[in-house]
C-alpha cells in the first residue's frame, strides 16, 4: 500500500466519520481513498478557515476530536483565526495537512511547525510512510486527552512511498483524574459551611462531567444559589437556586448578591475577564476552584484553594464528607428570598421596540425559542446582538456554545455547519449579527451542498453595533458603521437555502412552518433598528430626515 492509503485505512480504523476541509496536493489523495474505499465523509468547506471551524464546533458538540484536513501554504494561513480559537477554547481539533515538496524555493513553503506554535497549537510531523498510521493515532489521542488542537504534517513526498504499515491501535480514551484528595475535600467543606453566604458557580466542565445533581443537592444543602459561566447557560433552568449566568451578563438581582457573597466554589470553569468581570467579582471571596487541569489555576484570576480532579467526582465525594459530616441544615431562607425576587424582576419584563418594520431583538429570540423541537443546538457568534440570544433564547445544556473565545465576529456559521454535522436528528440554530453574517455566509453553501439542518438567524440592523454605540460615545455619527448589505434571505435563496425576511413578529409564522416540515437550510433575516429605539421614536425621526 502506499501512503496515502494507510493514511485513509488509519483515520477510518481509528473511528473517524467525517473529515471538514477543502482538497489540495497535500491532501487529494488520502481524502478520496477515505471517502472511496472506506465509507468515510468528507465536508468540503468553501475556505479553509471555515473547515477548521467546522471541525471545532463538531468537536465541541460531541466532546470527541473533530478533524479538518487543508493543503499547502496559504491553505494554511487561511486557518489561523480559526485555530487560534480553538486552541482558547480547549477544542480537541486535529488538523491534517503538509509539507510542500522538497525543492528549492517552492512557492508555498511555509514553516508549519512557527505556524502551530504562533496558533498555540502542537505540531508533529510524519517522518516514515510505515508509521503514518501510529502517527495519526498517536496525534488523535494526544488531542483527545489535552485538549489543545494539534497540526499533523504528512509531507507531500511520502503520499506516493510504498510501505507496509501496521494497524493503528485505537484511541484510547482520556484519562479521568481520580478521586480528590480527602484533605482538599474537608478544606473545602470546611470553608463553605464557614462562610455565610455562598456560592455555586458551574462551567462547562461540569456540564460535561455530569455534575448538575450533586452542585444541586450540595447548594440546598448549604441553602446557597447556584449561577453559570455562559457556556453552561440554562444548566439549573428552573430550579429554585438559579441565580443565571455570572458576569457581564447577570440580572439585578444577582448583581446585589454577588456584592455580599463572601465564598465561591468554581466548578469545572475558567474565570474569564467575562465571567468575573475581570477579577473584580471575586474580590474579597475566598475562592475555591475545581479544574481537571492543574494549568487553569490562577490563569485568569487567583484562587485560594485549587483542587485538581474531575468535576462530577469532586461534588460527588463533597457531599459524601458532608453527609457523613452530619452538618446541621442551614435555618435561614436566603435561597427562598432570591428566588422571589427573580420571579419579580422577570415579572416586570422590558418594554419591546418592535414595530414600524424592525423586530426587538429580543422578541425574535423569545419568539424563536417557541419554534424550536427538542434536542435543537445553538451555536452563537459574538457581537452586540449576542446579549439577546444569551437572554432569552434558553438552551439546552451541552448543546450550547459560543466561539468567541479569540474575540472574532464571523466564526458562528461555519461552526455552527461542523456542530450540524455531529447531530442530524434536530436542528442547529446560528444566531448571527450581520456583520459576522456577512463574513461567514458562503459556508451556508456548505450547508445546503450537504443537507444539513442548519437554522441561520440573521439579526440585521445594518451595522456594526459594538462601534455604533462607541463612535455615538465619542460624540461621533453612529453611521460611520452603518453599512448597506444585500438583502440576506435574497443571497441565501442564491446559495440554495431557503429564507424569509421578517419585519414583523407576526411574520415568524412562517418560520414556524419550515422549521416543522425540516425545510433546511434555512434563513431567518431578523430587520432590526441600529438605535434600539421605540417605533414612535424612530417614526419621528424618519419623518425629521425628510
Amino acid at each position: 500500500m502506499k501512503t496515502y492509503q494507510l493514511a485513509a485505512l488509519a483515520l477510518s480504523e481509528l473511528g473517524v466519520g467525517t473529515v471538514f476541509g477543502l482538497m489540495g496536493d497535500a491532501n487529494l489523495a488520502y481524502l478520496g481513498d477515505f471517502v472511496e474505499n472506506h465509507g468515510g465523509e468528507f465536508v468540503a468547506a468553501v475556505a479553509e478557515g471555515g473547515a477548521v471551524s467546522m471541525a471545532d464546533g463538531y468537536a465541541r458538540m460531541t466532546g470527541g476530536v473533530g478533524v479538518a484536513s487543508v493543503t499547502h501554504g496559504p491553505a494554511v494561513t487561511n486557518c489561523t483565526t480559526a485555530l487560534v480559537e480553538a486552541v482558547r477554547s480547549r477544542s480537541a481539533v486535529l488538523l491534517l495537512t503538509g509539507s510542500t515538496p522538497d525543492v528549492r524555493d517552492h512557492f508555498q513553503d511555509f514553516d508549519l511547525e512557527g505556524f502551530a506554535r504562533l496558533a498555540g497549537a502542537e505540531y508533529r510531523r510524519v517522518r516514515q510512510a510505515a508509521a503514518v498510521g501510529a502517527d495519526i493515532a498517536e496525534a488523535l489521542s494526544r488531542v483527545a486527552t489535552t485538549r489543545t488542537p494539534l497540526v499533523l504534517d504528512l509531507p507531500y513526498d511520502l503520499l506516493e512511498v510504498a510501505a507496509t504499515g501496521e494497524s493503528p491501535r485505537a484511541v484510547p480514551s482520556p484519562p479521568v483524574p481520580g478521586a480528590p484528595a480527602a484533605d482538599l475535600v474537608d478544606d473545602a467543606l470546611a470553608a463553605l459551611l464557614g462562610s455565610a453566604r455562598p456560592l455555586i458557580l458551574a462551567g462547562r466542565g461540569a456540564v460535561g462531567s455530569g455534575a448538575r445533581d450533586d452542585i444541586l443537592r450540595l447548594a440546598r444543602a448549604l441553602d446557597a444559589p447556584v449561577m453559570t459561566t455562559l457556556l453552561a447557560k440554562d444548566l439549573f433552568a428552573g430550579e429554585p437556586e438559579n441565580l443565571g449566568i455570572h458576569g457581564s451578563l447577570s440580572h439585578a438581582v444577582a448583581i446585589e448578591e454577588l456584592g455580599r457573597i463572601d465564598c465561591v466554589l468554581v466548578v469545572g470553569a475558567a474565570l474569564s475577564s467575562f465571567t468575573t468581570d475581570n477579577t473584580a467579582l471575586l474580590a474579597g471571596k475566598f475562592v475555591i476552584q475545581i479544574d481537571d487541569r492543574s494549568d487553569a489555576f490562577g490563569r485568569f484570576a487567583p484562587v485560594d484553594l485549587p483542587i485538581t480532579g474531575d468535576a462530577a467526582k469532586v461534588m460527588h465525594a463533597l457531599c459524601k464528607r458532608l453527609a457523613e459530616a452530619d452538618a446541621p441544615a442551614p435555618s435561614g431562607r436566603r435561597v427562598t428570598q432570591l428566588a422571589e425576587a427573580v420571579r419579580a424582576l422577570e415579572q416586570k419584563g422590558y418594554h419591546s421596540i418592535s414595530g414600524g418594520g424592525t423586530v426587538d431583538m429580543r422578541d425574535a429570540m423569545a419568539r424563536l425559542a417557541a419554534l424550536l423541537p427538542p434536542g435543537s443546538q445553538v451555536v452563537t457568534d459574538i457581537g452586540r446582538f449576542s446579549t439577546a440570544a444569551w437572554k432569552y433564547l434558553p438552551v439546552e445544556p451541552g448543546r450550547f456554545t459560543v466561539p468567541g473565545a479569540f474575540g472574532s465576529i464571523g466564526l458562528g456559521i461555519a461552526t455552527a455547519v461542523g456542530a450540524a454535522a455531529s447531530h442530524r436528528d434536530a436542528p442547529t440554530v446560528c444566531v448571527v449579527g450581520d456583520g459576522g453574517a456577512m463574513m461567514g455566509l458562503t459556508e451556508l453553501s456548505t450547508a445546503v451542498r450537504h443537507h444539513l439542518p442548519v437554522v441561520l438567524v440573521v439579526l440585521d440592523d445594518h451595522c456594526y453595533g459594538a462601534e455604533y454605540l462607541k463612535l455615538a460615545g465619542l460624540g461621533l455619527k453612529p453611521a460611520h458603521s452603518e453599512v448597506e448589505w444585500p438583502g440576506f434571505a435574497e443571497t441565501a435563496r442564491a446559495l440554495g437555502a431557503r429564507a424569509v425576511t421578517v419585519r414583523e413578529i407576526d411574520e415568524f409564522a412562517q418560520v414556524a412552518a419550515l422549521i416543522e416540515k425540516g425545510n433546511y437550510p434555512l434563513v431567518v433575516e431578523v430587520k432590526a433598528d441600529p438605535a434600539r429605539r421605540r417605533p414612535h421614536v424612530a417614526t419621528a425621526a424618519a419623518g425629521r430626515a425628510h
